[in-house]
């Protein structure tokens, strides 16, 4: 993967200090910069950020980039029926190919492991499982993986997903935490999308959603309207977008092509360059009832900023 090296070498960031910590409680926001490329700016420090609540202007207690802190990740894969199409032939075996792309995907995350790093696998359909528990081994995650090859059942993704997002809070050992989620979606259950909504919101995890989608999503042959996104494929985004995570949309038919393959792969890479370089900022946040406003910026124009308070146990 030629992609690999030059990818992860933007997670090579110096570690940064601020001033000391005021005495209280402190508010801490885990924050991703990119400029108009798209591209994870590194080296910045805490006065190159504004930080305001309510209006007010506050003072940035610690700041910190630290490429080496541990990672908790939930892998959420889609095993429902609508993931048996198309089908490929591996080996003499008849595969899905939507469900081995995801695998796939989740395989190429593995690849970016570090020691202290844990992993935590779960599939759905109509219902959530637990399929492997937090680990640090690659190696049983990786056979799971390649036995993950039966779909069947609904797509009750938005429940799914706010469960997988309370095992994740509940289990997880490392500070810095996200999910996964690799569905063609079509959620096919009476759930509401409020509902998941809120639940980002509580748990504030980062959800980064892998989207495979027919065109338009989940129905071959249906004629879909030019220029406009499906309501599964905004929903998709909605999570992302919710959490400070990231979405991309493949075409399933192009599942095989060279070109979504690199996409998927730049993907994963992008995600973990996202999680291992983010910073840290903290602040002491006012006494007083209610939810704060917060709003962070940099003094760049050119920069956007992505963030979200960092959640305990």
């Amino acid at each position: 993967m030629k992609h690999l090296a030059g990818l992860l070498a933007v997670t090579a960031f110096l570690a940064q200090t601020g001033a000391s910590a005021p005495q209280g409680r402190l508010q801490t926001l885990a924050v991703s910069v990119t400029n108009n490329a798209g591209q994870y700016v590194p080296n910045l420090k805490p006065e190159d950020f504004i930080l305001e609540e309510d209006g007010v202007r506050q003072q940035v207690a610690t700041f910190s980039a630290d490429p080496d802190l541990p990672i908790s990740l939930g892998i959420l894969i889609d095993t429902s029926t609508s993931m048996r199409l198309p089908v490929t032939v591996q080996g003499r075996e008849k595969v899905p190919a939507a469900l081995l792309a995801a695998d796939g995907a989740a395989k190429v995350v593995l690849k970016l492991t570090k020691p202290d790093d844990e992993y935590m696998v779960m599939t759905f359909n109509e219902k959530l499982s637990v399929r492997q528990s937090f680990t640090s081994d690659e190696k049983k995650i990786t056979e799971l993986l390649n036995k993950n090859n039966v779909v069947g059942g609904s797509t009750h993704l938005y429940k799914a997903v706010g469960e997988a997002l309370k095992e994740i809070k509940k289990k997880a050992k490392n500070p810095r935490k996200a999910l996964v989620v690799l569905t063609d979606v079509h959620d096919t259950s009476a759930d509401k999308v409020e509902d998941l909504k809120a639940t980002i919101r509580e748990m504030e995890i980062p959800v980064y959603t892998f989207g495979m989608r027919w065109d338009p999503w989940g129905v071959p042959g249906e004629e879909a309207e030019p220029g406009k996104s499906s309501y599964e494929e905004a929903v998709l985004k909605m999570m992302a977008v919710d959490s400070a995570g990231l979405s991309m949309i493949v075409d399933i038919p192009d599942l095989l092509s060279d070109y979504t393959v690199t996409r998927m792969i730049e993907f994963v890479q992008l995600l973990n360059i996202e999680l291992r370089g983010q910073y840290l900022v903290s602040y002491a946040p006012a006494s007083g009832p209610g939810a704060k406003a917060i709003r962070l910026r940099t003094t760049s124009p050119n920069y956007q900023v992505r963030y979200r308070r960092e959640s305990g146990k």
